[in-house]
């Protein structure tokens, strides 16, 4: 609410330099922060003044009015017309010498040439017992520097309760009281700039203790506006001093063209924007003259209107409409008015169920009227409405939740909140949701349905009761007739087993057991446990039961000899995996088919293993007699390296050379010994023989008795 009077209202503190300079009224100086912050209090006896230390404010002597009340004595408001919200209250209507005062430190701006003015309106409640002045009681103004303590010329003002106090009038209620109705008066701190001004009011009761005085304050630091905005098509303007003055005259601010007397004054309008002063002239001995300036000034009038531009169909928004106008008051027409709480006022609450453009004509006391509009986008609201259809579970049960508000399908979102230890085990974001909860207690559902700007909450509880849990581990593949450890896990609750193949009638915890079973196929195993409660878990697994794979040896090692090879098989199964053994007999262990080389009796075994780690075995003995077939090498290379440097059999063991002849291509015998251990060196009568190919003659006698004969050639190479 404004705070000051001629036309439209300001709040702040304004100071001029030629024009009108602006400066932000010290906080809270005018109360309308709704408390007394900022300001200093005291309190004392009275007759003179005499004030305590300062404190905070005492209830009832100290007090912040605010409303419509009036005034028991006076009838006038509490609070003073075009005023803000709060006034304070100094005194009361009680007696007993007291004296209460309210103190601010106000610091005035820079600026040695800033004229600077408070303007304070109060009204005065006095009884009259005809006492001395000295001993009346009193509304007392003091301004003085607070470093100096010097006054501030023409800020004192001393109103003592008297009959023939110019403005007072006698209380309907009580002949023995004098009151004077809100009034204004100045302070003025022109010249002060960079100073810190103690401004204190004071009211204290008579100095017998015998009568009440008591007074109303509200302070603001605002003048005229400085500025006042005109239509070119009035042919008038009209400017109201602030009351409360004994005289007031207005002049010309360029010219100082006298221009009239009294609080109000009508002018023609100017054509160009122009400045007025007025001098107020306060009664006699209640302050010096001070002067007030306003300027008026052509523009065209604009309208801003504020409100929010989408609302859920179940909510209202409130419209709010400004103009640079100063010429108060305005009226406001609002169309359609569909959905409006009014048609004719600044700040209407609209509340349409379908999107709708408002349109508002403002006009001012000078006749501008200006129109704007405004749409209101109006969205399907969104509702939360929790369907929890349990009152208690058990901890692990799952329950289905549901958001049973009718929201747009295809533009509604939904944030879950399920509470510490639950999951939302399917649904989340939608509009149900599969629920279950690891540990017990209340626990709160919470939703929010949320469409667009529009979201709607509901929440609700559901008790989870302790629950056991069924676990067990154990491996999903065994092969026939094999040991199987089963293991549960420990809870609070009995254990009920159903196991195909098995009984056991055990119904407490059990570390492990063991099963195993004589036929293939699938093999159920299923857990329920139960809590003394009463709540259940169950839990079901399949262990299958395999077959365990084929291994047979097969291959023919009836004509076997030391040095011969072999091979040997078994028959191939789906995903079969293969080792023989020993190892070093074969080229590749791990073959369905493998090929060797004979070296002594040994038992050959196979080792079948499938997918699901059955495994069989066969064995095989193999009688691995020496050969009758002696075996010579291809080449040699006697250059005395100590590798292949003779020429002789390979394998000399259970023969008998009988003769061992090597001769060239001609015919012409090189080598003829029937010592095999040595061999032929590569030599020809002490020389190294030539590369070339030999051709050689053994004949010998096997183990049993046959003599034999081997015939062939030989590469030398050096």
């Amino acid at each position: 609410m404004y705070k000051s009077y001629l036309l439209l209202i300001l709040f702040t503190c304004i100071g001029y330099i030629a024009h009108a300079q602006s400066f932000n009224c010290p906080p809270n100086l005018d109360f309308e922060n709704g408390n007394l912050n900022n300001w200093e209090f005291r309190t004392g006896t009275c007759c003179p003044i005499t004030l305590g230390n300062p404190g905070p404010p005492i209830p009832n002597r100290h007090t912040l009015i605010s409303g419509t009340g009036t005034d028991f004595y006076g009838g006038f408001p509490l609070v003073p017309p075009n005023a803000g919200n709060f006034v304070l209250m100094l005194g009361n209507g009680n007696t007993g010498s007291e004296a209460e005062s309210a103190r601010y430190y106000v610091r005035v701006p820079n600026g040695s040439n800033s004229i600077y003015t408070i303007l304070y309106q109060y009204a005065v409640v006095f009884q009259d017992p005809g006492h001395s002045p000295s001993q009346q009681p009193r509304f007392y103004v003091n301004v003085y520097d607070s470093a100096t303590g010097n006054p501030v010329p023409c800020n004192q003002f001393n109103f003592v309760a008297s009959a023939t106090i110019p403005g007072f009038k006698q209380s309907p209620k009580d002949p023995g009281v004098y009151y004077k109705d809100w009034s204004t008066s100045s302070i003025d701190l022109s010249n002060l700039g960079g100073t810190t001004v103690v401004v204190e009011f004071s009211t204290g009761d008579c100095a017998l203790g015998g009568h009440f005085g008591f007074g109303y304050l509200d302070v603001s630091c605002a003048y005229f506006q400085n500025q006042s905005i005109y239509c070119k098509n009035v042919p008038t303007i009209s400017m109201t001093a602030p009351p409360g003055f004994e005289d007031y005259d207005w002049y010309d601010s360029i010219t100082n063209q006298f221009l009239g007397s009294g609080q109000i004054l009508t002018q023609p309008t100017p054509t160009v924007s122009k400045t007025y002063a007025v001098v107020l002239k306060p009664f006699s001995g209640f302050g010096c003259p001070d002067t007030i300036y306003t300027r008026f000034t052509t523009e065209p009038m604009t309208l801003t209107v504020d409100g929010d531009s989408s609302i859920c169909i179940t909510d209202s928004t409130e419209l709010s409409v400004t103009t640079n106008s100063t010429a108060s008051p305005f009226s406001y027409s609002w169309t359609p008015t569909t959905g409006l709480s009014c048609i004719n006022c600044a700040n209407p609450k609209a509340a349409p169920l379908t999107t709708t453009t408002y349109y508002v004509t403002v006009a001012d006391t000078n006749g501008c009227t200006k129109m704007d509009s405004i749409t209101v986008k109006v969205v399907d609201s969104a509702i939360a409405d929790l369907d929890i259809p349990l009152d208690t579970i058990c901890m692990y049960d799952m329950m289905n939740i549901k958001n049973n508000g009718p929201n747009n399908p295809t533009t509604a979102q939904y944030l879950w909140d399920i509470d510490k230890g639950g999951t939302i085990v399917a649904g989340d974001g939608t509009q149900s949701v599969i629920t279950s909860w690891t540990s017990e207690g209340t626990k709160t559902i919470k939703i929010a349905a949320i469409n667009g700007i529009c979201r709607n909450d509901d929440s609700g509880t559901v008790y989870v009761s302790y629950g056991p849990l069924a676990e067990f581990s154990t491996d999903n593949d065994v092969c026939l007739n094999q040991e199987l450890s089963l293991r549960p896990s420990e809870t609070i609750a009995s254990y009920h087993w159903q196991i195909d193949g098995h009984n056991i009638a055990d119904t407490i915890f059990k570390d492990e057991y063991k099963l195993s079973w004589g036929s293939l196929g699938p093999k159920r195993i299923y857990l329920k446990v139960v809590s003394a409660n009463g709540c259940e878990d169950v839990k079901a697994d399949t262990v299958n039961v395999r077959e365990y794979p084929v291994a047979r040896i097969d291959g023919n090692i009836n004509d076997i000899c030391i040095g011969k090879a072999f091979t040997l098989s078994t028959i191939e199964g789906e995903r079969y995996k293969y080792n023989w053994a020993p190892p070093q007999y074969f080229d590749d262990q791990h073959n369905r088919s493998v090929n060797g080389v004979a070296e002594d009796s040994t038992v050959i075994m196979l080792t079948v293993t499938n997918t699901w780690g059955c495994s069989s075995h066969d064995t095989l003995l193999m009688n691995v007699p020496p050969c009758c077939e002696i075996i010579m090498p291809d080449a040699f290379t006697p250059n005395n390296d100590g590798q292949n440097d003779y020429f002789k059999p390979v394998n000399t063991n259970g023969f008998q050379i009988v003769s061992f002849i090597v001769a060239n291509r001609r015919g012409q015998v090189v080598y003829n010994d029937e010592n095999v251990n040595t061999g032929w060196d590569g030599s020809l009568k002490g020389e190294d023989a030539g590369i070339d190919t030999y051709n050689y003659y053994v004949k010998y006698v096997c183990a049993t008795g046959e003599t034999k004969e081997k015939k062939g050639t030989v590469i030398l190479l050096r």
